[in-house]
């Protein structure tokens, strides 16, 4: 038994190096390809994402049309008290699920309630005003984050739409840590001007 495995083991290394050795020849013979850099690449995933954003905005307005209808099934069956659930006997269920499927529903009303919490007068679209190179690719980098900001925020809503439910004890504590988190990555300009301030890198 010891020889056979380790006769086997010898065949499959003697294969993989048999494959190696056609398949480097077949490597060279392709076409070139051109080599892209870091920035080249962000510059391409930044192209794409107006056409990301608008089809997490619709998304977000399904899940909200989706919330809105359960919450008033709950609200019915609160009503009427058909079922004998002692969940579903408490008005914070169908609540839960109507307020988030509205804050999803109007996400763009949502996002700038959010941001004016913690702005005054939040400008989160600021950093477009800078052109030279150096900003180009910082503005490629805010325009990621605040696409994964938005994805946060949505993220954020849909757990605290749990509370509705069965939840966990720190259901509460995850869904407001990505909507706070969503938020300062939707205006990641003004909070890192905030923080370079703060560590005195920056004048106000």
């Amino acid at each position: 038994m010891l020889l056979s495995s380790s006769s086997s083991s010898v065949c499959r290394r003697y294969l993989f190096f048999i494959l190696l050795f056609y398949a480097v020849p077949a490597c060279a013979a392709l076409p070139d390809f051109k080599l892209l850099s870091a920035q080249d690449m962000l510059v391409n995933i930044a192209k794409q994402i107006p056409d990301l954003m608008r089809f997490i905005t619709a998304l977000a307005y399904v899940m909200g049309m989706y919330f809105i209808y359960v919450g008033l099934l709950k609200l019915k069956q609160f009503g009427e008290a058909r079922t004998q659930m002692s969940q579903d006997r408490e008005l914070k269920g169908p609540m839960a699920y109507m307020i988030i499927g509205t804050l999803l529903l109007y996400l763009p009303t949502s996002v700038q309630v959010g941001l004016s919490t913690f702005w005054t007068n939040p400008n989160p679209y600021g950093y477009l005003q800078l052109e030279d190179q150096w900003s180009q690719f910082i503005n490629i980098c805010f325009m990621i984050v605040q696409f994964f900001g938005t994805i946060a925020f949505i993220r954020g809503l849909v757990i605290l739409s749990r509370l509705g439910g069965h939840s966990g004890p720190d259901t509460f504590s995850k869904g407001i840590t990505h909507v706070i988190g969503g938020i300062l990555c939707i205006n990641i300009y003004e909070f890192s001007q905030v923080i370079m301030v703060t560590l005195g890198i920056q004048s106000t």
